[in-house]
């Protein structure tokens, strides 16, 4: 775990320094390049870059600025008084009227009361209508509705007003606040409060009308007052939405060239440009830390061993972390300082198809197809999104994978590197008339890849005995050269121990058939096979098929027997380690008898009697049950061909009730519970081992003796 944080820290560091910050140059500062003077070199763009106009940027975020109304909030306490005010007049006026005071003596209560409120004139034409008490009513209800929508004092935010063409009126109404945008030839005033509710007063007499208005021009006050706190608040909501005035310059476009007059244009284009690069890109950022870190996630999930089939061994995550780094570095080093042009994918030099061979021969075919897929995606992040790029590493990094496939041999890899060749062409091929690429792009195209293709092959025929020896890896090749019969270890085992060379011969070739059936690995088997009692050979007289007429354990007790035949595993996977074999081999060693039982020295400890508590434990190997299918089958290849050897006349029937029931034997025991083998997969192991087992026990004609002609020796 430890490791993978890390790869993504560093990856991501350099992912950033690529992408991020490519577009900054050791070249001369930018604000060298000032207006009015000779350029001294071309100033070329070498990457895409959109940059920010400020100037622009900086008019559309005041336009937007002004374009936000001022905000106007309704005092609640400032229009109750107001309300108040009104209430206590028309109470004041009416009970004067009503005790039938004189207009003299009304008119100076008033003033006592409300000073300055009521002129002498307006005052007598209240007391001359008709139902004073009505008019006052409707009045108190069009001045609430008057407080209600807010009266305004915009004279000293005027120019803000105008500017938006309106003004936001703000109320609390039953604990709510709510927003209304009033334009501003309708916003209420001291100034056109009278004229306004006069428009609001159709169908009601001319009297009472001019009543109404008098009463609103003396009790009206202002009740909306501005809100710079709100007010600033929505223009800077507003200007966290302006999008930025952006200009784009393209790769190999030349901003001024040498011995040019820079102009302003020019000067104001560098400058800017230089300023962007040397900018930390936050949104860009955010997003590739992002990308990676799912990307990350995406590879653990498909690394995992439901995804590929197999578990795969400390060593071999840290290869893939190693390589996929390795190849993050290089296509970092390729994007940032190798110019090509446009219509040539960057993937075209990056070694994604001898990474893509190196993982599938030195792990397996599903986890290189699953490195090519997350290797692939990290290039897009290379790339700027480039999907030729992507699809290019893709589609070659499969096809590498498959062209390895049937690879016996070292020298097969030239082969695949030529077959590559091919299949980088076609896709490129493909790849240019979908993107309507003219004649002579599309011929650079599949030649560029050609050379990809057999490059990619090369260094993976280079590289390979590298990643073998350091990863001790059971690839093909290494199986092949350790399958040769010929070694030291064969020859000793030969001349020491024929009976279990002869035994190992047989598995093998028993292994090997029943993996082929089942789609396991078949040579991984086979050679496994070869060494699977390499335990057995400085011990050899204590085993039963290199016995010939003397049993030492029969002078032995049952239990110095077992001790002795159990401790060809330990002993095995000793020289295993000795012989430096491959985890892969040695992990079959220790798991080819798992923890079966020592049936014929149990039952000879339990009928001698002497221990009356014989435990299975002590007469069963300490081992570990198989964890592969190849384990599990060299298991049953094992149990099968010795015990085979006890058959007398078998015909086809007996072997295959002699093979059944040695494998349910084991299946029923639970030895072959972590193998993962299927029943479909016992049943073709069934039929491979009959098969097999016929063709060493068939029939042979039984030839006549020759008779010997009369005086023939004489």
């Amino acid at each position: 775990m430890i490791a993978v944080v890390a790869c993504f820290c560093v990856s991501l560091i350099v992912i950033l320094l690529a992408t991020q910050l490519r577009g900054i140059s050791d070249r001369s500062s930018a604000n060298a390049w000032i207006a009015g003077t000779v350029a001294t070199a071309d100033y070329v763009v070498e990457q895409d870059f959109q940059y920010v106009d400020e100037k622009a940027t900086q008019l559309r975020r005041a336009a937007q600025a002004n374009l936000v109304p001022p905000v106007f909030a309704v005092n609640a306490t400032t229009s109750a008084g107001a309300q108040s005010t009104y209430d206590n007049f028309a109470q004041l006026i009416l009970n004067e009227v009503r005790q039938g005071s004189s207009e003299e003596k009304v008119f100076l209560t008033l003033q006592v009361e409300f000073p300055d409120r009521i002129a002498r004139a307006d005052l007598r034409l209240l007391l001359a209508l008709r139902d004073l008490s009505s008019t006052l009513d409707r009045g108190r209800d069009i001045l609430n509705d008057a407080l209600l929508r807010g009266i305004a004092d915009v004279l000293s935010h005027e120019e803000e007003a105008a500017s938006a063409g309106a003004i936001e009126i703000r109320r609390v109404l039953d604990g709510r606040v709510e927003s209304e945008d009033v334009p501003i030839d309708q916003v209420l005033t001291l100034a056109n409060v009278a004229d306004q509710t006069a428009s609001r007063m159709s169908g009601i007499a001319d009297p009472e009308r001019k009543a109404i208005v008098i009463l609103i021009k003396a009790f009206a006050v202002g009740n909306a007052f501005y809100d710079e706190q709100n007010t600033i608040l929505h223009r800077n909501r507003a200007l966290s939405e302006v999008t930025p005035v952006t200009e784009k310059l393209s790769k190999g476009q030349v901003l001024v060239r040498r011995g040019d007059l820079i102009t302003d244009a020019s000067a104001l284009m560098i400058k800017s440009l230089g300023g962007y690069t040397r900018r930390v890109d936050a949104n860009g950022t955010l997003g590739s830390a992002l990308f990676l870190l799912a990307l990350f996630i995406l590879a653990v999930f498909l690394f995992s061993s439901t995804t590929v089939g197999i578990g795969m061994r400390r060593g071999q995550i840290l290869l893939i972390l190693g390589m996929g780094f390795g190849f993050i570095v290089i296509s970092a080093i390729v994007v940032r300082f190798v110019s090509l042009p446009d219509w040539l994918p960057a993937s075209l030099v990056m070694p994604m198809s001898a990474l893509a061979m190196l993982v599938a021969i030195l792990i397996s075919i599903p986890v290189g197809i699953v490195f090519t897929l997350v290797s692939s995606l990290a290039i897009l992040l290379l790339t700027g999104m480039n999907i030729q790029g992507f699809l290019f590493a893709l589609l070659s990094g499969i096809a590498a994978t498959a062209v390895v496939l049937d690879a016996e041999k070292r020298i097969d890899l030239v082969r695949a590197g030529l077959l590559l060749s091919l299949a980088d062409a076609l896709i490129l091929l493909i790849l240019g008339l979908l993107s309507n690429a003219e004649p002579g792009m599309v011929l650079t195209l599949m030649g560029t890849g050609i050379g990809n293709g057999f490059l990619c092959g090369i260094l993976t025929l280079g590289f390979l005995p590298i990643f073998e020896l350091l990863l001790n890896a059971p690839t093909r090749f290494k199986l092949m050269e350790l399958s040769d019969l010929n070694s030291p270890i064969f020859k000793r085992m030969l001349s020491q121990a024929p009976g279990t060379y002869t035994h190992s011969i047989s598995v093998a070739n028993l292994a090997e058939t029943a993996c082929e059936a089942i789609g396991a690995n078949a040579l991984l088997a086979r050679v496994s096979a070869y060494y699977h009692d390499i335990g057995k050979v400085d011990q050899a007289d204590y085993f039963v098929e290199n016995q010939k007429s003397v049993n030492k354990h029969d002078a032995m007790r049952p239990s110095l027997s077992v001790a002795v035949i159990k401790s060809h595993v330990r002993i095995g996977i000793e020289k295993a380690r000795e012989l430096n074999l491959p985890q892969a081999i040695i992990d079959i060693i220790a798991q080819h008898h798992g923890r079966g039982l020592i049936t014929y020295f149990y039952h000879r400890a339990v009928k001698e009697g002497k221990n009356p508590r014989v435990s299975r434990d002590d007469y069963s190997y300490p081992g570990v049950r198989p964890k592969t299918k190849e384990a599990a089958v060299l298991m049953l290849a094992d149990s099968v061909e010795a015990a085979s050897r006890t058959l007398k006349k078998p015909t086809e029937a007996r072997l295959e009730s002699f093979v059944q029931d040695m494998i349910m034997e084991k299946f029923s025991s639970g030895e072959l519970g972590d193998s993962n083998l299927t029943l479909r997969d016992l049943e073709l192991i069934r039929k491979s081992f009959v098969h097999i087992l016929e063709g060493y026990f068939h029939t042979r004609i039984e030839y006549p003796k020759v008779a010997q002609a009369p005086g023939a020796g004489q």
